[in-house]
């Protein structure tokens, strides 16, 4: 929520419980594996390329899609999640989830989640979003994690988890 001081400029009024960011070295190894295979497939591309017209441009293809995931994968995890209030939001101020709208937080070894993250089931369906390495939602689900330490993860999901308990504390 912000609230607009007598200069005009805005000022937050609730505070940030958890955070949940990428390393800068967890985002440049990340972004770059991604866009050393993109190089590679382009070498391969150029110095011994395949005989077939279809086959060269099936290797340029995927070259391209890895650069414009790279890209995308650098700059989404500039992007951190906070837990602000009873909202899950980014950095920017992007609503992700409402606690409120929170079932159940799984963090299992065999779940189906990111690595060294978590998922939320919601009670009600949320328009899809993906930030890639960072989170996803679809539906009735959002999860958290990828390129994330898991330390940064744990924090974010027992400071979720502290809310659902009083939540249900109070019902």
């Amino acid at each position: 929520m912000q609230q607009c001081t007598a200069d005009g400029s805005a000022q937050m009024t609730d505070t940030i419980e958890a955070e949940m960011k990428v390393s800068p070295f967890r985002r440049w190894f990340s972004s770059g594996l991604v866009a050393l295979t993109a190089a590679l497939l382009l070498n391969m591309a150029m110095t011994t390329p395949p005989a077939s017209v279809l086959g060269q441009g099936l290797v340029w293809g995927m070259a391209t899609l890895l650069l414009i995931a790279a890209l995308k994968l650098w700059r989404d995890t500039g992007v951190s999640v906070r837990l602000v209030g009873t909202r899950l939001e980014d950095s920017h101020g992007a609503l992700i989830v409402q606690i409120e709208d929170v079932e159940t937080l799984t963090r299992t070894h065999f779940s189906f989640r990111p690595s060294n993250g978590f998922m939320l089931s919601l009670k009600r369906e949320y328009d899809p979003r993906w930030c890639m390495g960072l989170y996803w939602r679809a539906g009735k689900r959002a999860a958290f994690g990828g390129a994330v330490s898991g330390a940064e993860a744990k924090k974010l999901a027992e400071a979720i988890e502290r809310h659902l308990s009083q939540r249900r504390e109070t019902a």
